[in-house]
């Protein structure tokens, strides 16, 4: 691949990042963390990632990473849950760098571990349930009032969380397929996310939007799932098809569910 077709992949990475960070950010403090945390399961930062991994690897490359990003994402809602409950001790960054401790601490093991995806749906079912037990003790369930949006701050951290999510997508595909899935994976848009509700809008509202997202990081999973199992017997772009009905499927019935709730 030319510099040029490098570079291009890179900005589209980049870009595509920014964006949901921007977005997320603001939708969590304009419509409700609930809304917010569903939304956060969008896969725009995972499907470039792996679309661009699709365009460089078989089929077997793309399902068994696919199958590592389960594992991790098993891991982010460890890193959600322990979000929550820091941010309740602590300041933005403080808790910002427990909650990827914590994800280091679980993720990095399973990295290492044979990748059934089925397995890693059950794990990240576990994970789910004890996330959302232990972190609903630490949530304040009253809905408070966002403060105004600072958009050039915003701007600038969702800029710098897709420069850095670019570099390691550029990365993960030259890594073997188990690490590469965990580290396409990595919870970088939500640290973005999060440490900027924290700093603009209080501990509330992000902390009610890391628990909201327990429930939003599902249709990541319904997005891996489908590609892990769907890529070697239909093919890897009919697979990666399948695998973005099923996520925006998800996030839409998510949504609709979170909707009625607030009503």
């Amino acid at each position: 691949m030319s510099d040029v077709g490098q570079w291009t992949e890179f900005a589209i990475r980049a870009a595509s990042t920014a964006f949901v960070v921007v977005f997320v950010a603001w939708i969590a403090a304009r419509l409700g963390p609930a809304i917010g945390g569903v939304v956060i399961g969008l896969p725009i930062v995972l499907a470039p990632g792996f679309f661009f991994m699709l365009r460089e690897h078989s089929a077997d490359f793309v399902a068994a990473s696919a199958s590592g990003a389960i594992y991790s994402l098993a891991a982010t809602q460890i890193f959600l849950g322990a979000f929550v409950i820091a941010s309740a001790r602590l300041g933005a960054l403080g808790a910002t760098a427990a909650a990827i401790a914590a994800w280091c601490v679980f993720a990095i093991p399973l990295a290492f571990v044979p990748h059934d995806p089925l397995v890693g749906a059950a794990l990240f079912a576990f994970t789910t349930l004890i996330a959302r037990s232990v972190g609903r003790r630490f949530v304040d369930p009253d809905r408070r009032t966002p403060s105004p949006t600072r958009w050039n701050l915003l701007i600038l951290r969702g800029v710098a969380a897709g420069v850095l999510v670019g570099c390691v997508t550029f990365g993960a595909s030259r890594l073997g397929a188990s690490l590469a899935g965990t580290l396409l994976a990595f919870p970088i848009g939500f640290c973005v996310i999060l440490l900027s509700l924290r700093l603009d809008h209080g501990a509330e509202i992000a902390s009610q939007t890391a628990h909201a997202g327990l429930v939003g990081v599902v249709s990541l999973v319904g997005f891996c799932l489908a590609l892990a199992v769907t890529s070697v017997p239909i093919g890897q772009w009919q697979g990666y098809g399948a695998a973005l009905l099923a996520s925006f499927g998800t996030t839409i019935a998510l949504t609709v569910i979170a909707q009625s709730r607030r009503t």
